[in-house]
């Protein structure tokens, strides 16, 4: 029975086997459903998808981070030392020093390289430090001082706020596209309202 023929006598007429010649149950069921509906239904599909691939990225993103994070992690930790320095000399400063917040100053001190022997040089110490002050350094295989060595936490951390940056970005981005084609969308759905009811409104009105 070729489509849109009527049924045999007995046989019940099946209106929903497919959408095709307006059946009620097709994917065009809805008579008052427009180009424009079906548009913005695909772009908001499509917004679904780039969010979900965004959050994708973003963990994947991520972990790359946390993995160099945590070898960076071990490499300097392997390769820095902690040691202990002397001040050779006070450590200069302002007379407001006491009664603000001031950043460190650079001061001639010495200490012991991982292999034993006596260096010196600067290291960064509170104004107004008196000599022969010790503070605890930290220093690489040759003895010159360097920053602490990172701390997992730090590195996970990073790893976190990368992760969502990427994310962030990337779903922000397809919004933002998808906003535009939607107004897009919406301003020639008017225009087209507009020529339509140009042409309804006078049998309306009997103008």
């Amino acid at each position: 029975m070729r489509d849109g023929a009527t049924p045999p006598p007995g046989q019940p007429q099946r209106p929903w086997r497919d959408g095709r010649n307006g059946d009620p149950a097709g994917p065009d069921a809805n008579s008052l459903r427009r180009p424009c509906d079906r548009t913005r239904t695909r772009w908001h599909v499509g917004l679904a998808l780039a969010t979900l691939i965004a959050l994708i990225c973003g963990v994947i993103a991520g972990a790359r981070m946390w993995s160099d994070a945590a070898r960076t992690a071990r490499d300097e930790a392997g390769h820095r030392h902690e040691t202990t320095a002397t001040t050779l000399a006070r450590a200069n400063g302002s007379s407001t020093a006491a009664r603000f917040a001031t950043p460190p100053v650079l001061v001639d001190a010495s200490w012991r390289a991982p292999d034993g022997t006596l260096r010196t040089g600067k290291v960064p110490v509170q104004p107004h430090t008196a000599e022969g002050t010790t503070k605890t350094i930290w220093v690489d295989d040759a003895g010159a001082v360097t920053r602490a060595p990172r701390s997992t936490a730090e590195g996970q951390f990073g790893a976190v706020a990368g992760g969502t940056l990427v994310a962030g970005t990337l779903a922000l981005t397809a919004a933002g596209v998808v906003g535009l084609r939607l107004r897009r969308t919406e301003a020639a759905t008017l225009d087209e309202w507009d020529s339509e009811w140009a042409v309804v409104e006078p049998l309306w009105t009997h103008r």
